[in-house]
């Protein structure tokens, strides 16, 4: 009996679709996830995909995995299902789309407990409803479920005031290898001995468990949202974010780009121009309207000292701008995740200002991304900027991963470029997560 058989047969409340029934879009986002079958005994793909619908069946798949051996790759939307390592042998593909669910909803403890299948902006419409949101802004925002968000901790601008994916998640529930639940966290914020679960989920792209539910902290809207886009040379760009980070300023966004990418988005909201300028600061404040008006005229007061034009948006037209930069990002190109000192943003800014390439970076943690065309996978001189830009993080405390590219390109190079002493550690935890390794097998940084 083939294991979409005996998945049919034995687990409740699940749809198990063999694989030659998977639509070609379908296949196509799993297909990039995977190890292409060279090798002598590599499956050529896996034999179904799964849709649990309880937790109850998801605990039942992951059971059958255990006893059988199959190796497993979990997935969402599949918006990201590129992300990352290449996975090694998948037998099955467990979707969580059908666990979308709002559990509970505390508004006044400002908390919601959610489904991993759960798009995030089906999720903001309801916390919109009474004037909540979650503090993210990831990519693909419109198809991204909560669970691949966690999953590859993508939290975007919002960041910069917010934190990260780990400081708003307070609670996890999660099916591990051999079909056990486990649950950490709740409802509140508060500390325990052991495992910190909640940041070991938190980018481990399924390697550890499979999550089926979380708990977030949410934040009210603000009155007033303000965007003001700071555009000049590289080193009044540099002097200016070094002054916004002593200054007092509490921008919930503050990103670095080069100025032709900035124009784009402004041009597109406003109908303005950045000419002659190199680079460009994206500041937004939130807040009630004298708190904004004040740290505008005091961001508009920087700028001035430091000769650099100013762009203020408001209302509808911050709104848009923020929404253009979230469709930046383009599933169909070579796409990596940056981190590094923030003061070397700008000289990553300036190298690659005279390259096809996109750089987005958050002016406070370091982090960003840096996205070259499509086309540009057959080019030599791909690999020659990626490598730079790897040198120059790591030079800077950082590093470079590469999240999308097609197959070949991720295993031409070192997807993760991970140079840190903490591998045996990671290797030791997952070994008590997922000993028979069936996992995400081979997704996670040294091929974990």
């Amino acid at each position: 009996m083939n294991i979409a058989a005996q998945l049919a047969e034995k687990v409740d409340g699940a749809t198990v679709v063999p694989w030659a029934e998977v639509s070609s879009e379908q296949q196509a986002q799993v297909m990039s996830a995977l190890c292409p079958p060279t090798e002598e005994g590599r499956l050529a793909s896996p034999d179904c995909i799964v849709f649990p619908e309880t937790t109850a069946a998801l605990s039942q798949v992951m059971t059958l995995a255990a006893e059988h051996g199959w190796r497993v790759l979990p997935t969402g939307q599949g918006s990201k299902l590129g992300w990352g390592g290449l996975a090694d042998g998948v037998d099955v593909v467990i979707c969580t789309a059908n666990l979308n669910r709002v559990i509970d909803h505390a508004v006044g403890d400002f908390t919601v407990t959610v489904e991993p299948g759960l798009k995030l902006a089906d999720l903001q419409e309801k916390l919109a409803a009474h004037r909540q949101f979650l503090a993210v802004d990831p990519a693909f925002s419109a198809q991204a479920t909560v669970g691949g968000i966690v999953a590859t901790a993508d939290a975007g601008s919002l960041r910069q005031r917010y934190g990260g994916i780990r400081d708003m998640l307070i609670g996890v529930q999660f099916v591990r290898h051999d079909g056990e639940v486990a649950k950490a966290g709740g409802r509140v914020v508060k500390n325990v001995a052991g495992y910190d679960l909640m940041k070991l989920m938190t980018g481990a792209y399924g390697s550890l468990g499979i999550i089926s539910e979380l708990t977030f902290r949410l934040y009210p809207v603000q009155a007033v949202s303000r965007t003001l886009v700071v555009s000049g040379g590289e080193t009044a760009l540099e002097q200016a974010i070094a002054e916004v980070r002593l200054s007092g300023l509490t921008p919930v966004a503050l990103d670095l780009t080069l100025a032709r990418t900035a124009a784009k988005t402004a041009a597109a909201v406003a109908g303005d121009s950045l000419d002659g300028a190199h680079m460009s600061l994206l500041a937004r404040f939130q807040g009630i309207a004298d708190g904004v008006d004040e740290q505008t005229v005091r961001l508009q007061k920087i700028a001035t000292t430091h000769g650099m034009s100013c762009l203020q948006l408001d209302g509808e037209a911050d709104q848009q701008i923020w929404q253009q930069v979230g469709e930046l990002v383009n599933p169909d190109t070579v796409l990596c995740k940056v981190g590094m000192r923030p003061s070397a943003l700008p000289a990553l800014l300036a190298y690659v200002e005279t390259k096809e390439a996109v750089v987005w970076g958050y002016g406070s943690s370091g982090l960003g991304w840096v996205q070259w065309p499509a086309a540009r996978t057959m080019d030599d001189e791909l690999k020659v900027e990626m490598n730079w830009v790897r040198s120059h993080c790591q030079q800077n405390g950082g590093f470079l991963t590469l999240l999308q590219g097609p197959v070949a390109l991720k295993q031409s190079v070192d997807v993760w470029g991970y140079t840190g002493n903490a591998l045996q550690v990671m290797s030791d935890i997952k070994q008590k997560f997922d000993p028979k390794k069936l996992l995400s097998p081979g997704r996670f940084v040294g091929g974990l």
